[in-house]
């Protein structure tokens, strides 16, 4: 049973795992497995027992890729093998409240990472592919009762006892030359494992463009020239320690992150294209954070039961300083706007569960999560006409947010057959928000959220499930915090009423292995919204003159959405040998009733198709892959009272080559953005600009292009191990 061999796991997720190829398992060399059929559950001090067994689980829950399996990809690392892995989609979960639901979908070694801000795809990078044994795509009942609501997790499977590193070095070139680099060092000795990384990335691009603005009749009043020159610089650490403690296992996780960006945007405004300058805004814009989070898990088995306790500290600290100078016509300065804008956030969260099974086909889990999450928003905002600074102010700009937060859980699995197995988890959330500052009050939220999932299998590989459930959404602090773009004639948040937007769900998915080496995973989805979350009217006084309107995030009542998610992997050997199509997929229809016109139309800034993949062909003779990403997102429209504003770019498409002909290194090279799409918005304004809703006819049009400067623009990297 999972509970006595590898609890850290069971307590974020009730898996159930084991070590050994399956059934139907995709393997070029399968390596010598161990006979399992006698081995007891090992020590809590061995992490990396090979044997573990678990009586729930049939071999249809796991499919397994050895490491041969992954040779002619040439991985340097697990994030290597994990983006060949068929069928699976790697997912650092959402932006959920607490811990479980935001974990995402890898396990390494059948146990969790205990990490929230550090990013699924880091820890993949630091684990050098000699080290990966193998890698399993779990599901059915070796998922059920999985806290993150995942369907799908993949399990990273990796030598008892290794020592060892991965590097990368490389450049993005651009007008300027980027460098961009990697290290990390992960070893294990008995049941000591230890590991240490870092990484720096950067990036120098312009995206000019051009605006141009029209009255309500369509008639050009303004040709808008936007140089605008970025970039971003960021350096990482991070490190991890496990080892025996107490009749347990302790294990942590550390990371260090700090990134800075900026840009200087120009708006040389003309009456006309090649007319007469109007005026100039110089803007200069830098945001700048620091953040660092530590986690710890302890795991012990108490008889029959597995304890696990997870414990995790965030803290962010972030800034931005943005000036805004104003020419006239003269090119005499005629305003100075300076915004300061600070955000300090805190997250510190301690959960704990027990799990046992009962019999062969029985598991129960329960367990409780606690939770205190804070935000401190300042806004300073000055202008200067020439009399010398005056305050602007910000309504709802400073504010401090504290929540308490305390959820209690349970699941039970059943499975009736090695072909059924049934999941049932209930959950009851509590919440009490403070706020202070520039308005003051207190909300109290409760939530009960039951699941009920029924998976089936089909066959050796394949397997459908039947889920129902209710899931309640993050809220983002910053939204109760307004933050003004006076460039884009916006204030953007500051809205004290907003609660999470929830939603019953009722979703069929599956999961197939088909004839011909074709691997997929789907969701069809269904929504019953309750508090849908989009953007509402909100009103800052400004006696005695009328209320200034201005957007922010809220709720519009009930909605409903339909959603479709796929990732298919397709052999596509009849173009070219050994070569494959890796696709991801998601398709969008939401329902809400507008609530300025009364009428119904789609979910403000979601996508009705998002669309990414890679195709690739590898030549494991020539030590030589080749092939392209792509990327594209449709039409996203946001309303806002007065404004229809909608955005659209792509599709992206990069070039690459990777070649290993050098024993110990692979190199890459690649070109971004080879076809240079523009980068699209139009926005639509309607009525007064005061006191206008979307219900007045059109009084003005902004439309802006932009595109990368330079385009293509080539990346090459050379990566190895020690």
């Amino acid at each position: 049973m999972f509970g006595r061999m590898m609890v850290s796991a069971l307590a974020l997720t009730g898996v159930a795992y084991a070590q050994q190829p399956t059934a139907g398992a995709r393997t070029d060399s399968a390596p010598a497995t161990p006979d399992c059929s006698a081995v007891q559950p090992p020590p809590r001090s061995t992490p990396d027992a090979l044997c573990r067994i678990p009586a729930n689980v049939n071999s249809s829950d796991r499919v397994a890729y050895d490491a041969a399996f992954f040779a002619r990809f040439n991985p340097q690392n697990a994030l290597d093998m994990v983006s060949q892995t068929p069928g699976f989609a790697l997912n650092g979960g959402d932006d959920r409240r607490g811990f479980s639901g935001a974990v995402g979908n890898l396990l390494i070694d059948g146990e969790r990472p205990v990490a929230k801000s550090q990013s699924v795809q880091t820890i993949l990078q630091n684990i050098p592919a000699a080290q990966v044994l193998r890698v399993e795509v779990l599901r059915g009942a070796a998922v059920a009762g999985d806290a993150s609501g995942q369907s799908v997790l993949v399990n990273v499977v990796r030598t008892p006892n290794a020592g060892s590193g991965v590097w990368g070095a490389g450049f993005e070139q651009t007008n300027h030359t980027s460098p961009q680099a990697n290290a990390s060092w992960s070893g294990r000795t008995g049941a000591v494992e230890y590991g240490l990384g870092g990484s720096y990335y950067s990036n120098d691009r312009s995206l000019p463009g051009r605006r141009y603005y029209s009255d309500g009749s369509g008639n050009l009043t303004d040709f808008v020239d936007t140089p605008l020159p970025q970039g971003f610089r960021e350096g990482v650490l991070n490190g991890n320690f496990a080892a025996p403690l107490w009749g347990g296992r302790l294990s942590t996780t550390q990371q260090l992150d700090i990134w800075r960006f900026h840009s200087g945007l120009r708006l040389n405004d003309f009456a006309f294209q090649g007319g007469p300058l109007k005026s100039i805004l110089n803007q200069s814009f830098t945001e700048n954070q620091w953040s660092y989070e530590i986690g710890a898990n302890y795991d012990r088995d108490l008889g029959p039961w597995a304890l696990s306790v997870v414990s995790l500290l965030t803290r962010r600290y972030y800034r931005n300083d943005e000036q805004d100078r104003s020419f006239d016509n003269t090119a005499t300065l005629a305003e100075v706007d300076n915004i300061a804008q600070h955000r300090n956030s805190g997250e510190t969260i301690l959960r704990a569960s027990l799990a046992r099974d009962f019999g062969a086909r029985n598991h129960l889990e329960f367990g409780a999560e606690g939770a205190f999450n804070t935000l401190d928003a300042v806004v300073d905002f000055t202008t200067d006409t020439g009399g010398g600074p005056a305050i602007v102010p910000v309504f709802n700009g400073n504010v401090t947010v504290q929540e308490r937060r305390a959820e209690a859980f349970v699941s039970y699995t059943w499975r009736p057959s090695n072909r059924w197995s049934i999941e049932a988890r209930a959950a009851n959330e509590f919440s009490i928000l403070d706020f202070s500052g520039d308005y003051t009050q207190t909300v109290r939220l409760s939530y009960f959220k039951p699941s009920l999932q029924v998976s089936r299998t089909i066959g050796e590989n394949n397997q459908l499930r039947v889920r129902v459930f209710r899931d309640v959404s993050q809220l983002n602090f910053d939204d109760f915090t307004a933050r003004p773009a006076p460039t884009e004639g916006l204030i953007t948040g500051g809205n004290k009423d907003l609660r999470p937007e929830s939603d019953w769900r009722l979703e069929l998915g599956g999961d197939f292995n088909l004839l011909g080496g074709i691997a997929t995973t789907f969701a069809l989805t269904r929504y019953w919204i309750a508090d849908a979350t989009d953007q509402v009217e909100l009103h800052a006084p400004n006696p005695p003159n009328p209320d200034i309107l201005f957007d922010g995030p809220g709720n519009i009542g009930e909605g409903d959405a339909w959603s479709f998610t796929t990732h298919t992997t397709i052999p596509t050997n009849l173009l070219l040998p050994s070569s494959h199509l890796t696709f991801d997929a998601t398709l969008w229809n939401t329902h809400v009733i507008d609530p300025i016109t009364h009428i119904q139309r789609g979910i403000s800034g979601r996508p009705d198709v998002q669309l990414s993949g890679e195709w690739r062909q590898d030549l494991s003779a020539s030590h030589f892959s080749w092939g392209f990403n792509f990327e594209k997102v449709s039409e996203q429209t946001v309303l806002r009272h007065n404004e229809v504003d909608t955005s659209e770019e792509g599709p992206y498409i990069t070039l690459f080559a990777e070649s290993t002909v050098v024993p110990g290194l692979k190199f890459r090279l690649q070109a971004n953005d080879v076809f240079n799409p523009p980068i699209r918005r139009t926005r639509r304004f309607f009525g007064d600009p005061v006191t206008g809703d979307r219900n007045d006819p059109l009084s003005s049009i902004q439309y802006r292009v932009r595109h990368f400067d330079p385009a293509p623009w080539l990346v090459f990297s050379v990566s190895g191990t020690f």
